[in-house]
């Protein structure tokens, strides 16, 4: 999923746009809004945050450039708002650098983490509650013998996807505990979590830390 403009992402995938990290050298919020059902009193379901933000885009093989991007990031998809010296993927047009987008899908990186350590971890993150969810899915299709133990329920899979989140990524940070929820918001959107199974595990990983 890139950015809000989906026409643009389409016609640069379709056309050969160019893929390359950015550097955020300024992050300003313009304006939000809340909306959606409450997930706990006083507590509004949704926050929309419209974001400005200016790049410095460093593509491989190229010199770098500037441009500014405006930017929605919603809250219920567990994204975290990239401030000043986080790094973001975009994907842009070489011919004319002011038609880019930001790859939702790619997580944000917080300043001193190396981008490939941070790829390599969620990518583990995500392999490991995939792995928990397919062992899961194969124990609800077996029949369960006589006297045997029920197959977990979804709360204590949540447990166990929550424990993976915390595995995956070591010691607890604020950017971690965003990047996780981020994965699990992936999971959700694909269809392999529920909204329930992300609402619980996404409680989990923050009250955890």
């Amino acid at each position: 999923m890139f950015g809000h403009n989906e026409r643009l992402a389409r016609r640069l995938k379709e056309k050969g746009g160019i893929r390359a990290w950015a550097t955020v050298l300024d992050s300003e919020r313009e304006w939000a809004s809340t909306g959606g059902a409450n997930v706990s009193p006083g507590q509004a379901g949704s926050i929309t945050i419209h974001q400005r933000l200016r790049l410095r885009v460093e593509p491989d093989g190229s010199p770098p450039f500037e441009t500014t991007v405006k930017q929605v990031f919603n809250d219920s998809y567990g994204w975290h708002v990239p401030q000043e010296g986080y790094s973001v993927a975009v994907l842009y047009d070489a011919a004319d650098h002011s038609k880019l987008v930001i790859d939702m899908e790619a997580m944000p990186v917080a300043p001193g983490v190396g981008r490939d350590q941070a790829i390599q971890r969620d990518e583990r993150t995500v392999a490991q509650m995939q792995d928990l969810l397919a062992q899961r899915q194969q124990l609800a299709q077996m029949p369960a013998p006589q006297g045997a133990a029920e197959v977990p329920s979804a709360a204590a899979t949540n447990d166990l996807l929550a424990d993976a989140s915390r595995q995956g990524r070591g010691t607890s940070s604020g950017p971690d505990v965003a990047d996780e929820i981020t994965k699990l918001a992936a999971l959700r959107d694909r269809g392999v979590l529920t909204e329930a199974e992300f609402a619980a595990a996404k409680a989990k990983i923050l009250g955890a830390d």
